[in-house]
């Protein structure tokens, strides 16, 4: 749905609940007539195709008011979505009438619950609300809707956000780590991070940006700290406990070349973050079979972290940009003791089936990776080649793609599917590029995962990208170079229904 809709909606709520409780009678002797039924009645549970997702819902509640009338409002991540029609009751069946739409729920007198089974939108849906005339629509409100400019600096000045890594905690807590840059004008890279709180009318309200991890002068990522990618799990390092991995990238060059992978744990989500100095850079590069010291090449970064088992085993996905070519690499690694990490298996991930939004072949690069538990498929969203060209921007991709592989159902572990030399296909599920978001570029995205990078919904997947203008809208700019499109990189949101 898009945030219009959604904005529109909850411009109705706001004027029909004026009118219902802001206003007096005009006539007095009006009597107040209302449906033995009438009242307030709040999801207890939901599937979607069988899987529970009751949790990932913050309210919904359908408001029967008068003698036919029906308010339903439904708040999650994504924003509030409220509807309005009519009901009517013939029997045990109470019909919900929406638009063209009806939604025959069976009426449980004794327990006072409106119970649904049936199809929506091609999917079985099963819904239980239970009478609640206590319950009272939050009213707090937010700056920012998911699928709109998330946060960031004024874009009058010389800042940038990009490459961020999601969390969905809860139903309305949102963590977003990324790259950006210290200070206006500076091209320095670090790590910032948001805490996202959703609020009653379905919109965010973020903290400010926290700078939480910087280069180290004198060591492999002196230059820049980059691409994060966090994952909850079980880590130990010199004796603490930590319960947060992120992996990012990070180099001493100035020319995006010859880039390394690191880690680094926290114990909190919100940080401080430790760098894992013992382990580091946890994808050396320069003392891979594939480096060369007599040429240009990127070198290996844009990590993606997935835990295979909610402790201290994890997948480490990144891309090798070397001398043979542009692909991805996966390890097994158990790092639950990091002052003894091991890794456990490596291999390269296939590019079969792999295309870009014009269905040319293509490889998967600057890649985000989720697992879904219900179907036992590995999710992926990867930027696609060629770049785009034109208004004086040719470094940046216009389009990212969104595609799965299935896994073996009987894997030994998560992922272990990747290491077993066994033939798998990508299927692609959508591309999301100008014509999706209206801007002339979309790179640098992520999948919003739960924290252990998993799926949170199998029917529906949600991204943050980033957006981009193209230099020439910026004729005037102060700064020159990438700076007249580099000032315009911001997050947003967008949901692509399965």
């Amino acid at each position: 749905m898009t945030s219009i809709k959604r904005l529109l909606g909850l411009m109705v709520l706001i004027a029909t609940s004026f009118l219902i409780f802001g206003c007096e009678d005009i006539d007095d002797d009006t009597p107040d007539e209302s449906h033995p039924l009438a009242g307030n009645y709040v999801l207890s549970t939901k599937t979607i195709n069988g899987v529970d997702l009751t949790e990932n819902i913050v309210y919904s509640v359908i408001e029967l008011i008068g003698m036919d009338q029906v308010r339903w409002a439904e708040l999650d991540f994504a924003g509030l979505d409220i509807q309005e029609g009519t009901f009517e009751l013939e029997g045990t069946t109470l019909s919900v009438i929406i638009g063209l739409r009806t939604y025959a729920f069976m009426l449980d007198e004794d327990e006072v619950t409106l119970s649904f089974v049936g199809r929506i939108d091609r999917r079985e849906v099963t819904m239980t609300y239970q009478k609640n005339d206590g319950f009272t629509l939050p009213s707090t409100t937010g700056d920012a809707s998911f699928e709109n400019n998330l946060f960031g600096e004024s874009l009058d000045l010389n800042f940038y956000n990009y490459a961020p890594s999601v969390i969905l905690e809860g139903n309305d807590t949102m963590h977003v780590w990324f790259c950006g840059n210290g200070e206006s004008g500076n091209v320095t890279d670090f790590i910032g991070y948001r805490k996202g709180t959703l609020q009653g009318d379905g919109t965010w309200r973020f903290s400010e940006r926290d700078l939480v991890l910087s280069a180290t002068e004198g060591t492999w990522d002196a230059r820049h700290v980059c691409d994060p990618s966090v994952i909850k799990g079980d880590f130990t390092y010199h004796g603490t406990e930590y319960h947060y991995l992120m992996a990012y990238l990070g180099c001493v060059t100035n020319d995006s070349s010859r880039n390394e992978v690191g880690i680094a744990v926290a114990e909190s989500i919100e940080g401080p973050w430790t760098k894992v100095d013992d382990v580091n850079p946890i994808a050396n590069y320069y003392t891979s079979p594939e480096y060369v010291d007599d040429r240009w090449t990127w070198g290996f970064g844009q990590p993606s972290l997935v835990s295979v088992d909610h402790a201290g085993q994890v997948l480490l996905f990144y891309t090798k940009g070397v001398a043979g070519g542009t692909y991805q690499a996966v390890e097994h690694w158990n790092l639950s003791n990091l002052d003894n990490p091991v890794k456990l298996s490596e291999a390269q991930i296939t590019n079969a089936g792999v295309v870009n939004a014009s269905g040319g072949a293509d490889v998967i690069n600057n890649a985000d990776f989720a697992y879904d538990p219900h179907t036992k498929r590995l999710y992926v969203i990867k930027e696609d080649f060629p770049y785009a060209s034109g208004g004086g921007t040719d470094w940046l991709t216009g389009a990212n793609t969104v595609m799965y592989v299935n896994l073996d159902t009987n894997e030994s572990h998560i992922g272990q599917t990747l290491f077993a030399g066994i033939a798998m296909r990508w299927q692609v599920v959508r591309s999301i590029g100008t014509a999706e978001t209206g801007f002339a570029r979309v790179h640098n995205s992520g999948l919003v995962r739960d924290p252990y990078g998993w799926m949170i919904d199998p029917n529906r997947i949600p991204v943050v990208y980033t957006r981009a203008d193209v230099s020439d809208d910026y004729p005037d700019w102060q700064l020159k170079g990438q700076w007249p499109s580099l000032h315009t990189y911001r997050l947003y949101g967008y949901m692509i229904d399965l």
